[in-house]
């Protein structure tokens, strides 16, 4: 899986676009997030676009279990938002649902799920 980070200065946030060729694996997706992350700062903005509607995640329950623990905030804290575009009929999608909820128990609210871009930019906007 290849990815790209985009900074989108009038929406006022950071865009990643994966590709969908291959499946994504714990350490690729370590990497997109210190990819997005490192953008987010050098924009001085807390606010991400993930678009995962080609992705297919290759983890086990453990590691999606894990994942939220590795990035927490990213040193953004509450300012942190991060929308998560997937598509309805991803065979991922049990796995983001999984992840998003994992996040939600750790007390990081700032991250949602969407299946309409058109919404997850007036929730981004809206914080």
């Amino acid at each position: 899986m290849q990815w790209t980070v985009d900074y989108l200065a009038n929406e006022r946030l950071v865009r990643v676009t994966s590709d969908g060729n291959g499946a994504a694996d714990r350490d690729q997706l370590r990497q997109l997030t210190r990819d997005a992350m490192r953008a987010g700062h050098a924009h001085a903005c807390p606010r991400f676009l993930i678009d995962h509607r080609l992705t297919r995640l290759q983890l086990g329950a453990a590691e999606i279990f894990d994942m939220p623990r590795r990035g927490e905030d990213g040193g953004f804290g509450h300012a942190l938002r991060i929308a998560i575009l997937i598509r309805p009929d991803s065979p991922s999608r049990a796995d983001f649902e999984f992840y998003a909820i994992q996040c939600g128990n750790l007390g990081i609210h700032g991250l949602r799920l969407f299946h309409d871009e058109a919404a997850a930019l007036d929730w981004l906007a809206a914080a």
